[in-house]
C-alpha cells in the first residue's frame, strides 16, 4: 500500500512538472502573470518587439513592412496588455498560430485574409431564432464570408476565414441564451358598480407613482362615439386574494366572470386574450353586390411583458372593449361602440394590475300589482305600480404576471 501511494505521489509530481514546463515553454504563464516595465526613447519598433519576445518567453516574427520608431514608458503592466497597446498605437496587428505570433501591418492582414483558405462551420442555435442571429452577425463577416440558415435544425451555416469563425462562434454562444417566459393570469369580469370599491384596489386617480412609474396613456374610439372611455388603472392591495373575493361576489350575483385565461408568453412577445362574439354586418360593394363583414363585439386584451433587471415587469397593455349600441341607423343597421387605450404599467413580479373605467348601464321597468284586481280594465291601475330600475356595472380586467423560472 505504501509503495502504491509513493508511486501515485511521484506520478502527480511529474505531471505538475510537465505542466509547468509546458506553460513556461509556450509563454502562456509569462504572458498572463508577468508584469513588465519598459522604457524606450525613439527606438526601432523591431528592437522593442524582440524585447517583448524575451520578456514573454514567446516567438515573435515581424514582417518586413513593420517599420518605424517608438517611444514608450511602461511600469508594472501585464505583458499581454502592454503588447496589445504597442500594436494598436502603431497600427499593427498580430496572428497567432502554432505557438508563433506574427506581427504585420493592417494592410498585410487584410491581404492575408483575402487569400486565406475559407472554412464552413455549422452552428446549432439552441434557444434563439437562427434568422435573428444571422441578422446580428451578418455585419461581422469578412468580405468573403457568407451565412445561411437551415430552418429544419435552426442552424447557421457560416463560411469565412477560421479566425473570424472562432470569434463569431463565441459571440453566438454568448447571445444564444434561454428566453425568459412570463405566465400571464388574466380575469375579465363584469362587476356591480356599487361593490367594486370593496375589492381592495389602490386606484391611482391620476397619480402615476409606483408601481406604475413610466406609465404612458393613449386612446381612441371608433365613430360615431364622440368620447373614449375613461380607463383607470390600479393595483391590488397586498394580502387580497382576488380569486376568493370574486368567488364570493359571484355567489351573490354581484359579478359575472367573462373569461379567466392563463397563458405563458416569452419576454418581449405579445399575448392576445379575447372574450366576445362576431357580429355580421351587411354592406354593398361598388358594384352593388351585398357582402357580409364580421366585426368583433368583445373584450380584448393585448399584453407584452418586458422583464427589468431588478425583477419587476413592464407590461405593454392594449385593452379594447366593443359593444352594440342601443341606437340604430336610418337604414336599420347597427352601431358598434369601441373604446381602447395603450399604456405601460410597471409592476412587481406576481403583483396584480387592474384596469377599469368602462361602465355599462341597464334600465328596466318593474311592474307590481294585486293579482286579478290589477288586470281589471279602467280601474286596474289603482291596484298596480310601476318603477324604473337602473343597474350599473363596470368591466374590469385583472392581470397578474409571474416570471417562470428557467430550469
Amino acid at each position: 500500500m505504501k509503495v502504491q501511494n509513493a508511486k501515485r505521489k511521484t506520478q502527480s509530481f511529474l505531471f505538475l512538472l510537465t505542466t509547468i514546463y509546458y506553460l513556461l515553454s509556450t509563454g502562456l504563464f509569462a504572458q498572463t502573470q508577468r508584469l513588465v516595465s519598459l522604457s524606450f526613447g525613439d527606438a526601432d519598433i523591431k528592437t522593442v518587439l524582440r524585447t517583448f519576445a524575451k520578456l514573454g518567453g514567446v516567438n515573435i516574427v515581424a514582417s518586413e513592412n513593420v517599420t518605424g520608431r517608438i517611444t514608450i514608458e511602461l511600469k508594472n503592466v501585464p505583458w499581454p496588455q502592454a503588447f496589445e497597446t504597442v500594436l494598436k498605437v502603431h497600427g499593427l496587428s498580430k496572428v497567432e498560430k502554432e505557438g508563433i505570433i506574427g506581427v504585420m501591418t493592417m494592410q498585410e492582414l487584410e491581404s492575408q485574409r483575402r487569400v486565406e483558405a475559407l472554412e464552413t462551420w455549422v452552428i446549432v442555435v439552441k434557444y434563439a431564432n437562427a434568422g435573428a442571429v444571422k441578422t446580428v452577425i451578418s455585419g461581422m463577416l469578412t468580405e468573403r464570408g457568407t451565412s445561411e440558415i437551415d430552418l429544419r435544425t435552426n442552424s447557421l451555416i457560416m463560411t469565412d476565414i477560421p479566425g473570424n469563425l472562432k470569434k463569431l462562434k463565441k459571440l453566438i454562444e454568448e447571445i444564444d441564451t434561454p428566453t425568459p417566459q412570463v405566465m400571464i393570469r388574466a380575469k375579465i369580469v363584469e362587476i356591480d358598480y356599487k361593490v367594486k370599491r370593496e375589492i381592495g384596489i389602490n386606484w391611482m386617480a391620476g397619480d402615476l407613482s409606483e408601481p406604475t412609474r413610466d406609465t404612458h396613456f393613449g386612446g381612441g374610439v371608433s365613430t360615431p362615439v364622440t368620447e373614449a372611455a375613461k380607463f383607470i388603472f390600479g393595483t391590488l392591495q397586498k394580502g387580497v386574494d382576488i380569486d376568493a373575493v370574486l368567488s364570493m361576489l359571484e355567489e351573490k350575483n354581484k359579478v359575472n366572470i367573462l373569461i379567466e385565461p392563463r397563458i405563458a408568453v416569452c419576454e418581449n412577445e405579445q399575448a392576445r386574450i379575447m372574450s366576445g362574439k362576431k357580429v355580421p354586418v351587411l354592406s354593398t360593394d361598388e358594384a352593388g353586390n351585398t357582402i357580409v363583414k364580421f366585426y368583433d363585439v368583445a373584450v380584448k386584451l393585448d399584453v407584452t411583458p418586458h422583464i427589468h433587471p431588478d425583477g419587476r415587469i413592464m407590461l405593454e397593455l392594449r385593452p379594447e372593449i366593443a359593444d352594440l349600441s342601443s341606437e340604430a341607423t336610418v337604414a336599420g343597421g347597427i352601431i358598434i361602440l369601441t373604446s381602447w387605450i395603450e399604456t405601460k404599467l410597471l409592476v412587481e413580479n406576481g403583483q396584480t394590475a387592474v384596469i377599469g373605467g368602462v361602465t355599462k348601464t341597464k334600465t328596466s321597468v318593474l311592474k307590481k300589482g294585486v293579482p286579478f284586481l290589477s288586470s281589471i280594465p279602467l280601474i286596474g291601475h289603482l291596484f298596480s305600480s310601476k318603477s324604473t330600475v337602473t343597474d350599473k356595472s363596470e368591466i374590469m380586467i385583472f392581470i397578474t404576471p409571474e416570471i417562470i423560472p428557467i430550469k
